[in-house]
């Protein structure tokens, strides 16, 4: 299963640097947002990343299923 962060790997081969200075410079030179690790390492959403490149998102609309008909009803006729 892929991580909503894009890895090490996946993030040298994007910008062509397996440097993180480097990275981030890339990174920065071409308008991309990201958020630094404790580290560093320059952290970059996996969903951002497709939308950059000019991937769409395939979106299939969901109906909501049918409201439960109730079983019973109170009888509050009784009820002052």
């Amino acid at each position: 299963m892929e991580t909503e962060i894009l890895s090490e790997k996946e993030l040298a081969e994007l910008t062509g640097y397996k440097a993180r200075g480097y990275q981030r410079r890339w990174l920065n030179e071409r308008g991309w947002h990201f958020v630094e690790s404790r580290g560093g390492r320059p952290l970059v959403g996996r969903q951002y990343a497709r939308m950059k490149l000019g991937m769409t998102l395939q979106v299939m609309p969901v109906t909501p299923p049918p409201l439960p008909v109730p079983a019973w009803t109170p009888d509050i006729s009784k009820v002052r």
